[in-house]
């Protein structure tokens, strides 16, 4: 009886130890799993938070988007609207078409043509000058070519006449063209040019062609002693084509670091 109170007694005791041992681990374990859950939903909380932001940053780009959409549809809007007035895109409608055409060589007492380009370093102005009808100064003595003088002129009065976009041998003007001289040519946008010149323009026709015909211009280039036009005529044409502008590439100046 002694020895069986005892191995129970043995086995009791071994239990109790035991079960104290497994209620340790098991808070051991709660603590962890409980920490493992805290550590978790701190990245679930942080994931959730950064998924709020994405959303935001995606709503705010779609919107910038739609907003950069509309800005491109009005502008290539505006680009169409103001193409033919800038010179960038063609231009078709009436006008009217100017030609003339000079002796190309020097009179009998004229010099040698010159073989270095005339100084002309700043370029002709073609939107609308002023004192277009006083004195021109006369070319020099018996030379009878058309200058770039005359070019320009009749350039600007046609500007003046209300054209929409001008063309000198196929060769679109725009505000940033120039007519100068270079030796024997005529630099026009920087393209050369001889005799003979057309130069067209698309408006109004009878009044381009009227007011072109009052000018000092069409009158000093028809009638003036010296004057190296040998044909000049201003018609209508009801159906002109003029070309877009070459384009030209933009530079602009620069603040110094110094």
């Amino acid at each position: 009886m002694a020895l069986v109170l005892g191995l129970l007694g043995l086995v009791i005791a071994t239990g109790a130890r035991r079960a104290a041992t497994t209620a340790g681990e098991r808070a051991e374990l709660v603590a962890a799993l409980r920490a493992k859950i805290h550590e978790r939903s701190a990245v679930t909380t942080a994931a959730a938070t950064r998924v709020g932001e994405l959303r935001l940053r995606v709503k705010t780009a779609r919107e910038q988007r739609a907003r950069a959409e509309r800005e491109l549809a009005w502008a290539t809007a505006a680009l169409s609207d103001l193409g033919p007035a800038a010179g960038w895109s063609p231009v078709r409608g009436p006008g009217a078409r100017i030609e003339l055409a000079d002796r190309t060589a020097p009179g009998p007492s004229a010099p040698s043509a010159p073989s270095a380009p005339r100084a002309s370093t700043a370029p002709t102005p073609l939107r609308p000058l002023t004192g277009l009808a006083g004195p021109h100064p006369a070319p020099a003595s018996g030379w009878t070519r058309i200058q770039d003088r005359d070019l320009a002129d009749l350039v600007n009065v046609l500007w003046i006449s209300g054209a929409e976009a001008v063309a000198v041998n196929g060769v679109r003007l725009t505000a940033l063209s120039a007519i100068r001289a270079a030796g024997d040519l005529i630099l026009v946008g920087f393209v050369p040019m001889i005799a003979p010149y057309t130069v067209e323009a698309v408006g109004d026709p009878d009044d381009l062609v009227r007011r072109l015909e009052e000018s000092a211009v069409i009158d000093r280039l028809r009638h003036r002693p010296d004057s190296p036009v040998t044909s000049l005529s201003v018609v209508t044409v009801r159906n002109l084509t003029l070309p877009a502008a070459y384009p030209q590439v933009l530079r602009h100046a620069r603040r110094s670091e110094s």
